[in-house]
């Protein structure tokens, strides 16, 4: 009985080892698995945030070129409307520079013709006052006369050879006794005729 017992026990111990022997290979098993699915976990959460990071980071670039684009964009018409505003400002500035041009030109002929009208009054007064139209019988005389705004003779000169030393002298005396001339009575027409006009005479002929 002792001898049986013993194997008996024998067996039980052995049938005790091997049912340990099992459960510590499958909690190996359990472990092992519990690692991968461990390891696995991690490894679709770092893929989960390098995928979160490359979205992140094209969403960044994406929105710094819509900016930079925008930006451009801004530029562009800024520069655009500046140029379209000193071309307004260019053509407006040209656009008063010949408006005043045409006014000076047209204020200059009316001066002139202002003046053309009165060239006949002026020979005649002249004429009136040259008392020696002889001494320049036959000859033709050329005549520069300055005045101010009243018609009052500031200069006098006979212009080039025409006429001999007697003739000259007494053209100038007629042009100072004649004093004051005919002239437009408008003061803007001054500053175009304030240079020395001409008349020409041609005494006795």
């Amino acid at each position: 009985m002792k001898a049986v017992l013993i194997v008996l026990c024998g067996v039980c111990a052995f049938q005790g080892n091997l049912e340990f022997d099992n459960s510590s290979q499958v909690q190996a098993q359990e472990v092992t698995q519990s690692g991968k699915v461990t390891v696995k976990t991690k490894q679709v959460v770092a893929q989960q945030k390098s995928t979160a990071s490359q979205i992140k980071t094209r969403k960044a670039e994406a929105e710094k070129k819509r900016k930079a684009e925008a930006e451009k964009k801004r530029k562009a018409e800024a520069e655009k409307k500046r140029k379209a505003e000193a071309e307004k400002k260019r053509k407006a500035k040209a656009k008063k520079k010949r408006q005043a041009e045409e006014a000076r030109e047209q204020e200059k002929q009316a001066a002139y013709s202002a003046l053309g009208s009165l060239v006949g009054a002026i020979k005649r007064k002249i004429e009136g006052n040259w008392s020696n139209r002889l001494a320049c019988s036959g000859q033709e005389v050329t005549i520069s006369v300055k005045v101010n705004i009243s018609g009052e003779v500031t200069a006098v000169k006979v212009v080039g050879d025409s006429g001999d030393d007697t003739c000259r002298r007494s053209a100038e005396n007629a042009v100072y006794k004649a004093s004051p001339l005919p002239f437009p009575d408008n003061p803007r027409f001054l500053k175009w005729l304030d240079q020395e006009f001409q008349i020409i005479f041609k005494p006795g002929i």
